[in-house]
């Protein structure tokens, strides 16, 4: 009986090994949705956001070639993106660079971001805010943008990463119209309970990639969130704001996933008549 117990055992291992090195980390899936926006002006209609997030780049590689041939595919009217946007070990900023650029080649104007946590603790971090410009990519840090499109207009919110503090969020909106539609991007969910009663529409957030090794009891224990665990991956609704948790398209740490497909996510909005 322990022999047959033991058997089982290694061809179990033997199965999440091969799945989580090999297969589902390599398996990148495009979620679709569309969510109505209170307010939405009516040239906002049926506009296709992507949301990326949690590359931890550490070259212009394989993910990255994907993502690119994706985003061909996709033709998105805006690109965001949720932080860790490279590992906090990135050395080839140079490598990665080029990748910005590409995915930024079509977007001018239209790609933004936010940082992460391994963007604070890489040791170029002072070297990023120029990489990003000279690429065509829009860091916002604590501050907010207005996204125009025909004679109609949204707030774009974007906060510095929630994980480590540095999210302000009463400056980033201090030249915000109340009554307008509003999208807020930050790294981590732990911004939602400070940001749901803002009149905030929707929150697009990642750093948990969807519990990267999703093994239940592993997950609550493993996953980065100081609070609120609960936002593991997926769509949210509390008050009038949606919360978006992205699963990423990268691993740190270990070069593993399990039961959790790096992700892409293409949202559609309308307006909520």
């Amino acid at each position: 009986m322990r022999a047959l117990l033991l058997k089982i055992l290694i061809v179990g291992f033997f199965i999440v090994g091969v799945l989580g090195f090999f297969i589902t980390p390599n398996l990148i899936r495009v979620e679709r949705f569309s969510l109505q926006i209170n307010s939405l002006p009516p040239s906002f209609e049926g506009t296709k956001i992507l949301h990326l997030t949690d590359f931890h780049s550490k070259k212009f590689g394989r993910k990255e070639k994907k993502v690119l041939k994706l985003v061909s595919e996709l033709k998105p009217d805006f690109i965001f993106i949720t932080g860790d946007i490279i590992d906090w070990q990135t050395e080839d900023l140079e490598s990665c660079q080029k990748f910005w650029q590409e995915l930024a080649k079509n977007y001018q104007q239209r790609i933004f971001g936010v940082y992460g946590n391994h963007e604070h603790r890489n040791r170029n971090f002072k070297n990023l805010d120029n990489l990003f410009i000279r690429s065509g990519i829009k860091i916002l840090n604590n501050e907010a943008v207005k996204l125009e499109k025909g004679d109609g207009f949204i707030y774009l919110i974007g906060v510095d990463d929630p994980h480590l503090g540095y999210d302000d969020i009463e400056k980033a909106m201090e030249k915000v119209e109340e009554k307008a539609p509003k999208i807020l991007l930050a790294h981590s969910p732990e911004i939602f309970r400070r940001v749901k009663d803002k009149n905030i529409d929707l929150v697009l957030t990642g750093h948990t990639h969807g519990c990267q090794i999703n093994i239940p009891l592993l997950c609550d224990f493993f996953i980065p969130l100081k609070y609120d665990k609960k936002y593991k991956r997926g769509l949210f609704q509390e008050n009038s704001t949606y919360l978006y948790v992205n699963r990423g398209i990268g691993e740190t740490f270990l070069p593993i996933r399990f039961m959790s497909f790096p992700e892409i996510t293409l949202i559609n909005l309308t307006a909520n008549h």
